[in-house]
């Protein structure tokens, strides 16, 4: 376990490093004037990483196919959501909900698996 700890503090950090990685990126290329891209929208696919590696190293599967169902069921909500809302379903209105709600869920289970790791190990 002792050799881990490092490996797990670094993925404790891993969501600041990325988060601040790409809003640099972001910046430098105007990906917000450019193509209407927050640093959010880059910043999910390394929290779904990371989250999948910390739920390795805390249980013996990963929680990547359980969160891949939930942003499924998401996205049918989001379609729901906006049929009953706006009586309409636009595209780039849905994946920019979809997306950015996406963010906000990732950012919530990546803090859980961070707490149960840290009540894991202790």
């Amino acid at each position: 376990m002792a050799s881990s700890l490092p490996v797990l503090l670094l993925w404790y950090i891993f969501p600041i490093i990325v988060f601040l990685g790409s809003d640099y990126i972001v910046t430098i290329f105007k990906l917000k004037q450019r193509f209407n891209l927050k640093t959010p929208d880059i910043t999910v696919p390394f929290l779904i990483v990371g989250m999948h590696e910390i739920s390795k190293s805390i249980s013996t599967f990963s929680i990547l196919p359980y969160f891949l169902l939930t942003i499924l069921l998401l996205g049918i909500g989001v379609v729901v959501f906006q049929a009953y809302r706006y009586r309409d379903i636009m595209y780039g209105r849905f994946f920019k909900m979809f997306w950015r709600l996406t963010f906000l869920l990732a950012v919530l289970i990546y803090l859980v698996l961070i707490i149960a790791s840290i009540i894991s190990v202790l």
